[in-house]
């Protein structure tokens, strides 16, 4: 038989229709049959131009008996799972240190990495700890939340008995130290920590403005803490590096995700001012923030420090292009956060208590973009805030791709909606992403005509993406079905599932709700079987395998 007949035989084999109930934990029942005619696919050649899809979940949201997901077996896990269902990326949020609030957008640095994702069983593995040094950590009660409280009073606390045990004189170590980039982040953790964990606003006098005596005194007389943060991060980056590796070989992609903005309290911000609008006194005079939304109908005021672009300006963007460099050698594709930020800026003036007070200002635009166009294939254009004409024109003279989620467009009440048949090639889709409340929070809402409104509008987009019509008698677990359906037969060269949409959770799995407060943002976690189980598994990879977003690499002779 020759190679052709082979790869056909493959496929036809691959799509061989078979009968599949699929019984979801919380009981809802669904057989694979009703859902749409699978195609046949004539070769591997023909495959390979066929669209993808993801996963969008972050690593804090896996199972771990520790606290908080990690870098360790349940993270391989779920590669597995991605791979046999048949996806090509696993998109996470930001894995930088984070400030207070938990917030992986909400970073303290530009480079250094969140120990929180350290992972403890490794660590094991290596000898570095034993079950003793475990002895009474208490790492929270609750398996499907993030206890952040108890993380920040034990995590360190563990990671220092690892750290006693770590041989520093090995020179995988020693070149580590003197060849990383993160040498500022190190020194920084430890002034910060040595001032009772406070902003640097708030040091010590002596220490409050960074100056060659304050760094000569800290490198002096801290080095061993100063050699923990190090070892810290050579850590995470040994794990990080052998994760990353196990997802090449499985041909699953890591997408990542930059935050635009860093925080007032940040390394940067303590040694590189410059960078900011900052007065003399290095204190900001206007901060960012977002105008009325359907988020937050008053605004939001983030609080973030605004970039000097016309500084860095003078030398070609070159803070920016090594930022996005650093990001590029973690990941396979990177999401540029606040992609909007580059054009405009929503600015508030820094003592004001309204968010109602901000103006727009210009960012550097396009000229920006051409100074990191020979990176923008693994670059994406991520959380745009509401499209206008001239947003959607910047995007495009970008030329990179670009998120859109469905949510807003079905339910918020905006101005420009984008249905499924309204989407190009050139954008990841999203029925929700994390800051988005789950699609079954949201159908559970509507009055019975709002819904019948609902399924009309989607049976609509149905017939114009020649996908089978949702007929009565249907549940709101069938219209999310169904709105699954619809974003995997868009033109989306990319589809993201977020997993609480795909399990079809509630409220209580909302990972963050934006501008505020709440102490349940950026807890939620999964259970070893919300994930790991056969029917979810067959029923996102005849997903999948309808819509032709196999990856075709894995379905190969």
């Amino acid at each position: 038989m020759n190679k052709e007949k082979v790869n056909k035989k493959i496929i036809e084999d691959l799509y061989s229709n078979e009968n599949i109930n699929v019984t979801y934990n919380n009981g809802y029942n669904f057989n694979i049959n009703n859902f749409t005619n699978f195609y046949n696919i004539l070769n591997l050649e023909e495959y390979k131009k066929h669209k993808q899809s993801g996963i969008l979940l972050h690593i804090s949201q896996l199972p771990s008996k520790y606290g908080i997901g990690s870098l360790g077996k349940e993270a391989f896990k779920f590669i597995d799972f991605l791979k046999e269902t048949g996806f090509s990326y696993w998109e996470i949020l930001p894995i930088y240190d984070v400030g207070y609030l938990n917030s992986p957008f909400q970073v303290i640095t530009s480079k250094g990495l969140n120990h929180y994702l350290i992972d403890i069983e490794s660590l094991i593995e290596e000898n570095l700890l034993t079950s003793r040094d475990l002895t009474n950590i208490d790492f929270g009660s609750n398996p499907k939340r993030v206890d952040f409280n108890k993380l920040f009073l034990y995590k360190d606390e563990v990671l220092k008995k690892a750290f006693k045990r770590f041989d520093t004189s090995n020179q995988e170590f020693i070149n580590f130290i003197n060849t990383t980039n993160l040498s500022s982040y190190c020194l920084y953790k430890v002034i910060k920590e040595r001032n009772g964990s406070k902003a640097w606003f708030d040091f010590a006098l002596e220490d409050r403005y960074f100056d060659e005596e304050v760094k000569s005194h800290y490198i002096r007389h801290y080095q061993k803490e100063i050699e923990y943060q190090f070892f810290l991060q050579f850590i995470f980056l040994k794990q990080w590096n052998k994760l990353h590796d196990y997802a090449k070989k499985q041909n699953i992609e890591i997408i990542g995700d930059l935050p635009h903005f860093l925080g007032y309290d940040s390394d940067e911000m303590y040694f590189n001012p410059e960078l900011f609008t900052v007065d003399k006194r290095y204190q900001v005079t206007y901060v960012a923030g977002y105008p009325s939304d359907n988020f937050k109908p008053q605004g939001q005021k983030w609080g973030y420090p605004l970039y000097d672009w016309d500084y860095m300006k003078l030398n070609h963007y070159k803070w920016w292009r090594s930022r996005i460099l650093d990001a590029l050698s973690l990941f396979d594709k990177v999401k540029l956060n606040h992609f909007r930020g580059f054009y405009e800026i929503y600015a508030i003036p820094f003592r004001s208590k309204s968010a109602k007070r901000g103006t727009w200002i210009k960012g550097p635009g396009l000229d920006f973009i051409s100074s990191i166009s020979d990176l923008s294939p693994r670059l994406i254009a991520s959380a745009l805030g509401n499209d206008d004409i001239k947003i959607t024109k910047f995007v495009k003279d970008s030329k990179l791709e670009v998120t859109k989620t469905l949510i807003p467009s079905l339910f918020d009440n905006i101005e420009q909606r984008t249905y499924p048949s309204m989407v190009d090639e050139n954008t990841y889709y999203y029925l929700g992403n994390h800051d988005n409340t789950t699609i079954k929070t949201k159908l559970d809402a509507l009055s019975i005509l709002e819904k019948e409104e609902l399924v009309n509008l989607i049976n609509s987009e149905c017939e114009k993406l020649n996908v089978p019509l949702l007929n009565s008698p249907y549940s709101n677990f069938d219209i999310s079905l169904k709105l699954n359906e619809l974003i995997y037969a868009s033109k989306a060269n990319h589809v993201s599932l977020l997993l609480s949409n795909v399990l079809y959770l509630g409220k209580e799995a909302r990972l963050n709700t934006p501008g505020t407060l709440d102490t349940l943002n950026w807890t939620y976690r999964y259970l070893q079987h919300d994930i790991f189980n056969d029917n979810i598994k067959k029923y996102l990879f005849n997903l999948n395998k309808t819509y032709k977003r196999l990856n075709y690499k894995n379905f190969k002779e």
